[in-house]
């Protein structure tokens, strides 16, 4: 019999311990994408089957056990933060005129951008307003501070795209305010949930921090090596989309500068072909930006590990460690 992957072992972790709580965010997912609006309907019912690997729901739920806490607060608030996330990636395929999204045609390829940057605004508004119902301050605050970090990382990440440079600290800046800082949030509503004394709220937010930034390397070096299928999205797609990810960033400060240069200026054109696409990919693989960004990555799950040490031994803790081991050697 063959030994199970890491991802079929996480699964049935995740399954085991929050799987019930996982079934009721779908649902709940589901009757909150209802509208009387037959285009949001249509829309919501089309991302809502997209489905996904609901990772920060996971976090989210995951972390509430293991800071004690069992009712109903969790089902909704991981029904929030996933309505949040699904809003920020239809905006991101539209910034980015992504033509697939989870190996389907996106939002914005299928309805158009005005449709899905209106839809997108919609779940916004929806998750917010479940917030409001919630009615705990200190969740609000935390998803606010979320929020807005997110969206001034979308700015800086234009303001250097717009330049043509970016560096590693850039780089960082961005998924750490982008991507980190959100499943940061999804740990830290866990913690709260449970009550926990500060140092382990603070903990829990750094866990989700560090594996934010670990998830966020490991994905952009898949957009170089990753078999396209199970990637759900094309190879390529951030050079195409015009994203300066660590990889490639690396590459282009160990290339000479003749050939350095030759590159900024191909990546400064808009619409590259594929030629040129399959040309800067081979030289982000020759000169091992991938393996320094995994190895980056790395670091960054051993991290958050190193942030679970305060807590006691328990399957929680356990599958959350689990996480971070996934999250940099998953192939998708």
């Amino acid at each position: 019999m063959p030994t199970p992957t890491l991802e079929q072992v996480l699964k049935e972790r995740v399954a085991g311990l929050v799987g019930e709580d996982l079934e009721a965010v779908e649902v709940e997912i589901h009757r909150e994408l209802y509208s009387p609006v037959p285009l949001v309907q249509e829309m919501g019912g089309y991302i809502a089957r997209a489905g996904g690997k609901r990772l920060r729901p996971i976090l989210l739920l995951l972390a509430a056990r293991l800071a004690g806490y069992r009712g109903p607060r969790g089902v909704r608030l991981a029904c929030v933060v996933e309505l949040l996330h699904t809003a920020t990636l239809i905006h991101d395929d539209v910034v980015d005129q992504a033509p697939l999204r989870r190996g389907r045609p996106s939002a914005n390829a299928q309805w158009g951008d005005d449709a899905s940057l209106l839809v997108g605004d919609h779940l916004y508004a929806k998750s917010f307003a479940m917030l409001v119902r919630d009615n705990d301050r200190a969740v609000m605050e935390t998803l606010a501070r979320s929020t807005v970090s997110m969206t001034e990382a979308e700015v800086v990440q234009l303001e250097r795209k717009r330049s043509g440079f970016t560096s590693e600290a850039d780089y960082l800046r961005i998924i750490t305010q982008k991507t980190a800082s959100f499943m940061s949030a999804c740990c830290r509503i866990g913690a709260l949930l449970g009550g926990l004394p500060s140092g382990q709220v603070e903990a829990l937010t750094r866990y989700g921090l560090d594996i934010g930034v670990a998830f966020q390397i490991s994905d952009d070096a898949l957009d170089f090596v990753a078999d396209q299928d199970r990637l759900g999205k094309a190879i390529g797609a951030d050079l195409r989309e015009g994203k300066r990810t660590l990889p490639l960033i690396v590459m282009l400060e160990r290339l000479a500068l003749p050939e350095a240069e030759r590159v900024r200026a191909l990546l400064r054109r808009p619409g590259l072909v594929p030629a040129e696409i399959e040309e800067i990919r081979r030289l982000v693989v020759e000169h091992e930006g991938v393996e320094y960004a995994r190895a980056r990555a790395h670091a960054y799950a051993q991290a958050a590990k190193a942030d679970l040490e305060g807590f006691p031994s328990s399957e929680e803790r356990e599958t959350l460690a689990l996480v971070a081991d996934f999250v940099v050697d998953r192939d998708r």
